[in-house]
């Protein structure tokens, strides 16, 4: 193939990865097209970009699923490339073929390896052929209902359902017998739609128990093909990988070759080109590994292999498609060290993982050696509901695993992200768990320790946590003082008793009294022995760093509003409980509110039907999740508040029964 050079490569995706794109375009001298929805106006992406065009819409099926608004606006600003990232469109043959007609280089496989591949029923059926092991299930073009409702008794549950044109776990749906099967298979077609504009599924047999390993691999336009090794992505949640690690501990050099050799002539089969990741489920106990399905692009876990082998993948991606050779050779790559990576998510994960959305009040990096962190995130920025609630990726990389699990513990535990709730306290907490420091994990860690997992913070440590909400509330009002300066905050006359104050923190509430002396405070909460705080410093501004020494302990805490960031806990959100209660509203029992904002995608009930225990109402979409609200008693539906498509606020309310409490 004839070498050329880009000038200007369009990115057609949004935060990290794009950021990443960003990188890897200048660090060839390439000049960057961002493309941006209406929510992505003000992103980091945007700002980094040399050039930045708004594409419309808040959707993704307005904005970045739009194939039709993608490639004019390439063509238009003079881009000679297009590189799509991850999810959206990135596996979508008819961008490739849009692209090809616009005179535009796709970076990514061709068109044709992206049919075979992309599609997840297509590419059971080839690497079938291959004489290589496959998950048993069914992916015939026979949609109906009743043809899938036969398959799944043939292949017996538990099934999994699957979007088969697009992948990262969206919309994956597990059935344990026929009656819940019709349901599951609405859901998954309907999420399929939404995520990759194609409602087609697979069905497959379920492990409960299985390891889930996937092959890097390069090929360039010649058919020279490699593989990159192997990473363990068995830490799931919703059937999304939140933490991956490079070497496996679960693999022997012998498999690892085995399963190299296999992910290598799957990809030759097809004239694969350019990055791609073939994925495999490990059977941990007769090691036997079956393919599951190949991700045509990048992943979200690249950079742990970047770590381990020293290759910029996404620097050979814009090689290869400027149709440079691949120099890479078997026999000369090999894994240095360890390294992990954590994905930081915006959900509320004690709470079967809520997506959350808000303003960032801040955000502060750690730096160091073997340490990377891949984000589109600055103070400021706004996480909508419209789009994945990944904010960043956390990487670890070093000599053993056992230092790569204790500087990623030290690294999470320095890493600020306030104003919304994350799961940085989970992959702390994770990283700890005994299965995982020994590698006897599967992929069903969180369904048997979750709920063990979900147990709040050390009290002590959680009264840290209020005493420094609680002394950036006193300072800011110290300051705030006009009227007899020299009078400490919250004086009164009758000194001698203690002022009193209700926080809730994790689930539970702290009675805080104190009195203020000359050079400290006495602190009781929840009416143990009194302890002296001494206030030493507090920075104003919007960041408020709160240093004090509580029951002999020296402490630095990063507050802002009623978030902290505490070393061993992580961030954490600090709510006053209201000194008179507000009189209880008649009714509330029967009122089904939205748990967050986010768009109604189907309601279930008129008003008049009869609802029992466990019957879905109602399901809201939220950063492209969904989220069932289920009657949680016996009634009448009295009165419905919205329809399918509707936008909703948090607590806005849903549904209604009839009585009264």
């Amino acid at each position: 193939m004839e070498q050329k050079y880009f000038k200007k490569v369009c990115i057609a995706n949004r935060g990290e990865i794009a950021c990443r794109v960003i990188r890897a375009c200048h660090k060839l001298g390439i000049q960057t097209l961002v493309l941006y929805s209406d929510p992505d106006q003000k992103s980091l992406a945007v700002k980094l970009s040399d050039q930045a065009v708004a594409i419309g819409g808040t959707t993704a099926l307005e904005s970045y699923l739009n194939i039709e608004k993608v490639v004019s606006a390439a063509k238009k600003h003079g881009a000679d490339a297009l590189h799509p990232g991850y999810g959206f469109l990135s596996e979508n043959s008819d961008l490739a073929l849009a692209c090809e007609k616009a005179g535009i280089c796709f970076i990514g496989p061709t068109p044709s390896a992206m049919d075979k591949m992309g599609m997840k029923n297509v590419a059971r059926d080839l690497v079938k052929s291959l004489g290589l092991p496959i998950v048993p299930g069914y992916n015939g073009d026979d949609q109906s209902l009743g043809r899938l409702e036969k398959e799944a008794l043939i292949i017996g549950y538990p099934i999994l359902i699957k979007a088969a044109a697009g992948g990262g776990g969206k919309g994956m749906q597990i059935v344990e017998s026929g009656k819940g099967l019709s349901q599951a298979i609405e859901a998954a077609k309907r999420n399929a739609k939404s995520a990759f504009g194609d409602d087609t599924i697979l069905i497959e047999k379920y492990f409960p128990i299985i390891k889930h390993i996937e092959i890097q691999v390069l090929a360039d336009h010649a058919g020279h093909t490699i593989h990159l090794f192997e990473r363990e992505c068995s830490v799931q949640r919703r059937h999304q990988k939140i933490i991956e690690e490079t070497p496996s501990p679960s693999i022997t050099p012998e498999l690892r070759e085995k399963m190299g050799q296999a992910a290598v002539t799957i990809a030759r089969s097809v004239q694969y080109l350019g990055a791609g990741t073939v994925e495999f489920i490990v059977d941990p106990v007769t090691s036997n590994f079956y393919f599951l399905e190949m991700n045509t692009r990048i992943q979200v876990e690249h950079p742990i292999t970047e770590e381990v082998t020293g290759v910029d993948l996404l620097e050979w991606q814009l090689r290869i498609a400027q149709g440079e050779t691949l120099t890479l050779q078997q026999n000369n790559l090999k894994q240095n060290g360890h390294a992990i990576e954590c994905r930081l998510y915006a959900e509320d994960w004690r709470h079967d993982f809520l997506p959350m959305s808000g303003k960032i009040l801040r955000w502060r990096e750690v730096q160091g050696e073997g340490i990377r962190i891949d984000h589109g995130l600055e103070d400021g920025t706004e996480i909508g509901i419209f789009y994945d609630p990944m904010l960043a990726k956390v990487v670890a990389h070093a000599n053993s695993r056992q230092e790569s699990i204790r500087k990623m513990q030290w690294l999470l535990s320095r890493l600020e992200l306030l104003g919304l709730t994350t799961n940085q306290a989970l992959l702390s907490k994770i990283l700890e768990h005994p299965h995982f420091i020994q590698g006897s994990y599967g992929t069903n860690f969180l369904s048997l320790y979750g709920e063990q997992l979900k147990r709040p913070g050390p009290v002590e440590m959680l009264h840290e946590v209020v005493c420094a909400v609680w002394l950036k509330e006193w300072y800011l009002r110290k300051q705030a003082q006009k009227i007899l300066p020299g009078f400490p905050t919250g004086w009164r006359n009758n000194f001698y008793r203690p002022a009193r104050i209700e926080y809730e923190c994790e689930g539970q509430k702290f009675a805080l009294q104190y009195r203020q002396r000359e050079n400290h405070f006495e602190v009781q909460i929840n009416d143990g022995a009194p302890g002296q705080v001494v206030f030493l410093a507090c920075l104003e501004g919007d960041d408020q760093s709160v240093s004090f020494k509580f029951f002999d302990r020296q402490l630095c805490m990063t507050v802002v509003n009623s978030w902290v960031h505490h070393a061993s806990l992580g961030p954490i959100e600090v709510q006053q409980v209201p000194r008179f209660k507000q009189p209880a509203v008649a009714g509330m029992a029967n009122r089904y509110l939205s748990s967050m904002p986010g768009k109604i995608v189907k309601v279930f009930v008129r008003q008049g039907d009869k609802v029992k225990v466990g019957d879905e109402l109602v399901i809201i979409e939220s950063m492209k999740m969904e989220n069932s609200v289920a009657a949680h008693k016996t009634g009448v539906v009295k009165d419905v508040f919205v329809s399918s498509g509707q936008m909703v606020e948090k607590n806005e309310q849903l549904i209604q029964l009839e009585g009264e409490e």
